[in-house]
């Protein structure tokens, strides 16, 4: 096996086999959610979680975050999730919470997809927990430093980041890691040519036009696969985009990832060498830890 494979099996394992089910969002695309991460501190995002409800049977709870919208009757009412209005389905108890909202309130929930009685395999979303959530804060309010959970070789544990500020957003960055504010670029500090090129994408941006973009510019490295369906959500949740290319030498992958309601691109560059193995779930772990300004 030459060295670009086994670079790719390596990211293919880390990408399908260590994730929970992702479906891509986009904001030109469909209106049924996906199933995004972890972090409370934006206007939309969703997770799985493999922990069933209390009273949903075998069925699976997922939870994310998203700005609420209103009511729509009094069984459902729609929250705005990674820049779309999505409706969900509630009952008596979480709809006495959403009486007490706002519309543009940032909220939390879990929910279980049910199937729609009928031919088509249409589900519906159904709320099981609504909860105002804390808006996000300035990186002024920030923690100097914080535990970031990362996993290593199967096991997980915990590393101190050191907060970074970048151009309208802030990260925490490992030690292993410097990152450059003026070029929005988080490198290895043993060799700057494993990095990952941080863009803060604008407000309207296209996420075929970005896909079409970066398939073009992978092609020069290698072999372009797109990766889909169950897609790296203990790693990398809320991914719209996610490209990867081996060459010889080099890995590269193309990332589109919601985070707080804003997009942000992520170009990774990833050399062959030991390094690789440490440098990606590490790189994902900062990057995932990002709060919009």
């Amino acid at each position: 096996m030459n060295k670009s494979r086994k670079v790719l099996t390596l990211l293919a394992a880390v990408v399908l086999t260590l994730s929970l089910s992702l479906t891509a969002c986009s904001k030109t695309g469909t209106n049924q959610p996906g199933t995004p991460g972890s972090s409370n501190n934006g206007n939309g995002q969703i997770q799985d979680e493999t922990k069933p409800p209390e009273d949903a049977g075998n069925e699976v709870t997922k939870q994310g975050t998203g700005r609420f919208i209103g009511l729509m009757d009094n069984h459902s009412l729609e929250i705005e999730v990674n820049g779309e209005p999505t409706p969900f389905q509630m009952d008596a108890s979480i709809s006495a919470i959403a009486e007490g909202l706002i519309p543009s309130d940032l909220v939390e929930f879990e929910y279980v997809e049910k199937a729609v009685p009928g031919d088509d395999p249409l589900k519906q979303l159904v709320l099981t927990r609504l909860e105002k959530a804390e808006a996000p804060r300035a990186s002024g309010e920030l923690p100097a430093t914080k535990e970031l959970e990362v996993e290593l070789e199967g096991m997980k544990e915990e590393r101190t980041a050191n907060l970074a500020e970048g151009q309208g957003y802030a990260l925490y960055v490992f030690d292993i890691f410097d990152f450059d504010s003026q070029s929005d670029t988080l490198s290895m500090k043993y060799d700057s040519n494993y990095k990952v090129k941080i863009t803060k994408l604008p407000s309207d941006y296209n996420t075929d036009d970005l896909r079409s973009e970066a398939k073009e510019r992978l092609s020069k490295t290698g072999n372009v696969e797109e990766v889909t369906g169950e897609v790296m959500n203990r790693f990398m949740p809320d991914t719209s985009v996610f490209l990867q290319a081996a060459g010889n030498d080099l890995s590269q992958q193309y990332i589109v990832k919601e985070i707080g309601g804003q997009g942000y691109a992520f170009e990774v560059n990833i050399p062959q060498g030991e390094p690789s193995e440490g440098f990606v779930p590490l790189a994902y772990a900062s990057l995932n830890s990002i709060v919009t300004q």
